[in-house]
């Protein structure tokens, strides 16, 4: 199993497949399927592209595989899109030291989340080697995760069967030994400055410059704290200013600037706390920044895309068959947190219990990015392990 899973990854990770434009990895995928021997009426897609603030060439990729109709049935997950700096990469299967690497320099690999894809593909095999004696077993594959989860936010869950799926095993992330229970919330929002645009030279004073309302509250909000990892008497998260964009020249003072940033905490109510502090401090800011005749900037904010915290008791149904398929198969693990955030989110919110699998991802997103290969075929292991776990 093993070998064939490896010759999936290496075909699936060089395949472009940015967020948005996903068609290409998904339409491999579907062809992958019909030669497993999966019917074709069982391969269908969602509409998840048309809720999408960024549009897209696709929608979530759901392939159902019958098997016992007694059985509880079983959701397997991962996303298709990859950051965008992973087109043009070029995967070597370095045998010798157990993993995959990247021979095209300034590019990241994809193993986030190709990996995923190439796990599922293997499951899809060793249960139609079965011929139905199974759970029934519903694989998605989302879009549109590495931009805000937007993928599994838009989820059909129509399309999984005529009931819900009892559990979700989700696949994305680095060491096979972790088992994600409880994944951190995040909320993102945007802010928009308006300034007075004034010639830098000889009318400067009259302008009032957006770029100095922005910097006057993003430097408050560092100096007490509320930027970047925030530890509270009531909370904790984080915060973080991810997108900047304004100015019309450097002889202009900045008439206008739109920030992109977000918060992000395990307590919904620090959350918004975290939030209300940010728009405390730019609407001071905006009120503070003035040109010689009194005049100040003014500072809208607006929503994003946003999904919510969850945690599962570890007598949770999901949390207990992968403890039991991971004991059958001699895998020691461990209950963690996640501050990052991933599609486990929506699917929870969904109503379908949920866990995320480990599978092997290192120092993704960069140029250093490789896959743990041995890491990756004890994911492969453990995801067949729980779908044939007996009831």
């Amino acid at each position: 199993m093993i070998e064939k899973a490896i010759e999936d990854l290496m075909v699936l990770l060089p395949i472009p497949g940015p967020p948005g434009k996903e068609s290409q990895v998904a339409q491999y995928l579907h062809n992958m399927f019909l030669e497993i021997g999966v019917p074709d009426e069982q391969i269908v897609y969602d509409r998840a592209q048309e809720q999408s603030e960024y549009g897209g060439d696709v929608g979530n990729l759901i392939v159902r595989i019958e098997g016992r109709s007694a059985d509880p049935t079983l959701m397997f997950s991962t996303h298709l899109d990859t950051v965008p700096d992973c087109v043009g990469c070029e995967p070597f299967h370095d045998e010798e030291n157990g993993r995959i690497i990247n021979h095209s320099p300034g590019t990241a690999l994809g193993g986030d989340n190709r990996a995923g894809c190439a796990i599922l593909v293997a499951l899809a095999r060793e249960l139609i080697k079965r011929e139905g004696d199974h759970p029934p077993v519903v694989l998605v594959f989302f879009i549109q995760e590495e931009v805000g989860l937007v993928g599994s936010r838009g989820l059909e869950t129509s399309l999984l069967g005529e009931d819900l799926p009892d559990m979700c095993i989700n696949l994305d992330g680095g060491r096979v030994e972790e088992v994600v229970t409880a994944v951190i919330g995040s909320e993102r929002f945007t802010i928009d400055i308006t300034g007075i645009a004034a010639h830098a030279g000889s009318r400067v004073a009259e302008g009032v410059s957006a770029a100095a309302i922005a910097g006057r509250a993003i430097a408050e909000l560092d100096m007490n704290g509320w930027h970047g990892r925030i530890k509270k008497p009531n909370g904790t998260g984080t915060s973080n200013v991810g997108i900047i964009d304004g100015g019309k020249g450097s002889n202009v003072v900045m008439p206008a600037l739109h920030i992109l940033a977000e918060a992000r905490s395990h307590d919904p109510a620090f959350r918004q706390e975290i939030i209300q502090t940010w728009q405390d401090a730019f609407t001071h800011a905006a009120q503070a920044v003035r040109n010689v005749h009194g005049q100040h900037g003014e500072v809208a904010f607006g929503p994003g895309p946003t999904y919510e915290a969850y945690a599962l008791a570890e007598d949770a149904p999901v949390v207990i068959r992968t403890r039991q398929a991971a004991d059958q198969i001699g895998l020691p693990i461990k209950y963690v947190h996640d501050d990052g955030g991933n599609d486990a989110n929506w699917i929870v919110h969904h109503g379908i219990p949920c866990v995320t699998l480990n599978i092997g991802q290192r120092d993704v997103h960069t140029p250093d990015e490789w896959i743990d290969l041995p890491d990756f075929e004890r994911a492969c292991q453990l995801v067949v392990a729980i779908a044939l776990l007996a009831n």
